[in-house]
């Protein structure tokens, strides 16, 4: 009996997912690990200055005296204190209201793409990813040239006639939401424009009704991506409104 012989292509196909998970694991699972053992930690005026130390010249006991001596001490201080729950929950509302607004404008701008003819789509690519090539700063500094009371638009509402006197929108909730949904619309339009785009022409599995503002995602593509969008600009905007 002729033993099977498998591919070489399809043993190292591993490879393709192992680099990705090996970024993750190293810039994002490793700081947070560190970040949740400090929380867990006590303050000491030592180096490093929390308390307790992980001594593993001890083996075992050194393990099992660490982690005893970890308590949620830091969490029941931030749970007793109005103004650290005030952070929160303002923190969670306006990251949770731009990903909102972030999936309404992206996904149509995602789809339009996915179903634009194959030699626009490079150019289209391009002008979603043409912001980064800007300093962030430099972009939210533009728009606090448009939303004050003298800014662009302000101006165009006013020549308009549509208002009498300039809105007060710079330094409020609103224009903080404007500038994150701006900032991190790439994050939802690119995640799922490559679900979208993978689905090829089988727009068929998808009840698109745009006279009834009713839109279906019946394909386990689209469902993916936005839900992989909706978590990395959620992050992103709990990181911005924590700043």
């Amino acid at each position: 009996m002729t033993p099977i012989r498998t591919s070489p292509v399809r043993n190292s196909r591993w490879l393709v997912p192992a680099a990705p998970a090996l970024w993750l694991g190293l810039f994002f699972l490793v700081p947070f690990a560190i970040v949740a053992r400090i929380a867990l930690s006590d303050a000491a005026t030592a180096r490093p200055p929390y308390r307790p130390v992980l001594d593993v010249s001890e083996g075992w006991q050194g393990v099992l005296a660490f982690l005893s001596g970890l308590d949620l001490e830091n969490f029941a201080t931030l749970a007793a204190d109005p103004l650290y729950l005030d952070a929160l929950v303002t923190s969670l509302w306006v990251a949770g209201l731009s990903t909102l607004i972030m999936l309404a404008t992206g996904y149509p701008m995602a789809l339009a793409m996915a179903r634009a003819p194959h030699r626009w789509r490079p150019l289209l690519l391009a002008l979603v990813i043409l912001p980064f090539w800007t300093s962030f700063l430099i972009r939210i500094y533009a728009w606090i040239g448009i939303l004050k009371p003298e800014g662009l638009l302000n101006a165009a509402l006013i020549g308009a006639g549509v208002i009498s006197e300039p809105l007060q929108i710079i330094n409020t909730p609103v224009a903080v939401l404007i500038g994150i949904a701006y900032a991190y619309l790439p994050f939802m339009v690119l995640p799922l424009y490559a679900a979208l785009d993978r689905m090829g022409d089988r727009f068929d599995g998808m009840d698109i009704r745009f006279d009834g503002i009713e839109t279906r995602m019946a394909d386990g593509f689209a469902t993916v991506g936005a839900g992989m969008a909706q978590i990395v600009t959620l992050l992103e905007g709990l990181d911005d409104r924590d700043r």
